[in-house]
């Protein structure tokens, strides 16, 4: 990912009821599981047993995203999480609210 400072061109799994994001806990703390494709996205859900859908994030939705998964109790994101090796390929804070349009 080129700019950590915004989640715009990312995807997430988002639920299909309430819209809330795929979260996971790291010592202790809440992060949003964002990934560089849809695909990566689906194969992370389905290796997790998880429901949603793969969700892009544009710069019209980011502060809706960065607003409902900060609500939750996220305090950043992670990058291509691989649910069968654990390990992913970096993690960042949630953008400020008056960075999340930042492309």
């Amino acid at each position: 990912m080129s700019n950590p400072e915004t989640m715009i061109g990312l995807w997430i799994v988002r639920g299909d009821g309430a819209g809330d994001a795929l979260l996971a806990r790291v010592q202790g703390e809440l992060y949003v599981l964002a990934f560089s494709s849809a695909i990566r996205a689906g194969r992370c859900r389905d290796a997790l047993g998880a429901e949603g859908r793969p969700f892009y994030i544009v710069a019209a939705n980011v502060r809706e995203i960065v607003a409902q998964t900060r609500g939750a109790g996220a305090v950043g994101f992670i990058l291509d999480y691989d649910p069968a090796r654990a390990v992913f390929s970096a993690a960042h804070a949630l953008p400020a609210a008056d960075l999340a349009h930042a492309s």
